[in-house]
């Protein structure tokens, strides 16, 4: 069987929208990691202190019959094909263990 990997990286507090568009799909899990952004268009500042926005990270791993499904609801969620408003990357899983 094969998967795929979806990386989908956004701002702070968009991750229950992510997780209920993965869900709309019959997924039913995933990992939430925080982050923070470091790009050139990320360095903002406020009375001279910079601030660093807070990112949400959803990795998720699903079979590749699943995928355009999931993608599909993502952006539907999350807009992700406007500038700025994130970036989802998949990619296909060579090995993996521990997936039931």
């Amino acid at each position: 069987m094969s998967y795929q990997a979806i990386i989908t990286i956004m701002d702070r507090g968009l991750c229950s929208k992510a997780v209920e568009a993965v869900t709309e799909t019959g997924s039913h899990s995933g990992t939430l990691l925080k982050g923070r952004g470091s790009g050139i268009h990320e360095k903002k500042t406020i009375l001279n202190m910079a601030l660093e926005p807070e990112k949400d990270i959803l990795l998720l791993i699903s079979k590749e019959e699943n995928v355009d499904e999931i993608v599909q609801n993502m952006d539907k969620n999350l807009n992700l094909t406007e500038p700025g408003q994130g970036l989802l990357v998949s990619m296909k899983v060579k090995r993996m263990h521990g997936m039931r």
